[in-house]
């Protein structure tokens, strides 16, 4: 299982620590919080880790296996879908174990440590493979709402480093070769990224250590961007810089004619593009910011000028339908009135039946229409929408 501990300078926290170094220690002193999803996410890892454990470790025989899977599938945050997505890391772990000669050395869950260029620095690997000339670092990621990338990703990249420092005296100077693999089944699917060891420890020296020395002391300059959301600071409701950053906007486009930067009465599109990717983060921090308020509200505390008020109730069957239908059907409520029957669409059938099912026995009926463009920062790695081409694409096609 994945420890709970978490070092100051994290691997998951290391994409917003690089580029906010004093984020470290102000997170770090903010109290410890969870929700939903963290919990759903904890216990994916955790079915995910049972399987990788099956496959590639002895001692694990399949009453033991089918009882700690029976165990997890009872918590309350289970859900049918995660066997589907811990299925899919593991298929990925199988395939990338079979690209290695022969089978590889495999850690899984395992603590790594870089504390030789950030200090105190450690973190937990889902899941490395070594063998020949190579390491692969696969890493599960549960969520649905931000695609991560392997590309150039900071933590995966700590835990390969971290990882060839572990097992260094095991394997010397033979590790040349670096894949780093991302699973995110709700988001992306697999993502795959090859390095060299001469780039990660260059990037260690040149990028991580500097900033991880800053860190550390809580040191630097605070340097809020959208890494304050993808990364969860637990304070970017409450960050100044944030705010200062934000609430910006008066000297960055001066109204005035007589003002320096004057541009004119009507914003520029250079300028539209830069008010909307201000307020893209702007609309993330209101969010982040009534969360806090609330919270703080429940604790008892003010926050001035806001209150929390009763919201709409909500009704439901004492003892639930089946106890409440019979009763109405006896009085005379036509059992027809007392049901819905709806049909669920492709997408609701797909996560009920897998993946596998579905593209043998559901895609074949199904009409896939091509989406509606969607503005998007220029950093999505998705091509630009080509209307000409969206005109004569054939529908279902690459889908």
């Amino acid at each position: 299982m994945t420890p709970d501990t978490h070092a100051v300078l994290s691997a998951s926290s290391a994409g917003r620590w690089l580029r906010c170094p004093p984020s470290a220690q102000l997170a770090a002193k903010a109290p410890e919080t969870t929700s939903d999803y963290a919990e759903a996410g904890r216990l994916a890892h955790a079915i995910g880790e049972l399987k990788a454990r099956k496959h590639f470790m002895s001692g694990l025989g399949p009453k033991k296996y089918a009882a700690a899977l029976k165990k997890l599938q009872a918590d309350p945050h289970y859900d049918p879908a995660m066997d589907t997505a811990t299925d899919l890391y593991l298929d990925v772990l199988k395939e990338q174990a079979m690209s290695f000669s022969q089978p590889p050395f495999a850690a899984l869950e395992i603590r790594v440590d870089y504390s030789d260029i950030a200090p105190a620095g450690f973190g937990t690997a889902d899941a490395v493979l070594i063998g020949n000339d190579a390491i692969v670092v696969c890493d599960y990621k549960n969520g649905a709402g931000v695609p991560v990338e392997a590309e150039e990703n900071p933590q995966m990249k700590l835990y390969a480093y971290g990882a060839l420092r572990t097992f260094g005296p095991m394997f010397g100077d033979a590790i040349q070769k670096i894949r780093l693999v991302i699973i995110q089944p709700h988001a992306g699917g697999v993502k795959v990224w090859d390095t060299t060891r001469e780039d990660l420890d260059r990037w260690a020296r040149e990028t991580v250590a500097p900033s991880a020395a800053l860190a550390a002391e809580g040191k630097g300059d605070f340097c809020p961007g959208e890494w304050c959301d993808n990364y969860f600071c637990p304070v970017r409701a409450t960050c100044r810089a944030r705010a200062e950053h934000l609430l910006g906007l008066e000297a960055q486009f001066p109204a005035g004619p007589d003002a320096p930067g004057f541009s004119g009465p009507t914003l520029t599109d250079e300028e539209i593009g830069d008010v909307l990717i201000r307020a893209k983060e702007l609309a993330k921090w209101t969010k982040a910011l009534e969360d806090y308020a609330f919270s703080t509200l429940l604790d008892g505390r003010p926050i001035a000028g806001w209150k929390l008020v009763a919201g709409r109730t909500s009704r439901d069957w004492t003892g639930g339908a089946d106890a409440a239908f019979p009763a109405l059907i006896t009085a005379g409520v036509p059992e027809a009135v007392l049901w819905d029957r709806r049909p669920k669409t492709p997408a609701g059938l797909e996560k009920e039946v897998g993946k596998e099912v579905y593209r043998t026995t559901v895609a074949p009926l199904v009409t896939v229409s091509p989406g509606k463009p969607a503005l998007a920062p220029e950093s999505d790695k998705r091509p630009p929408y080509d209307p000409a081409a969206a005109a004569f694409r054939k529908v279902g096609a690459d889908d």
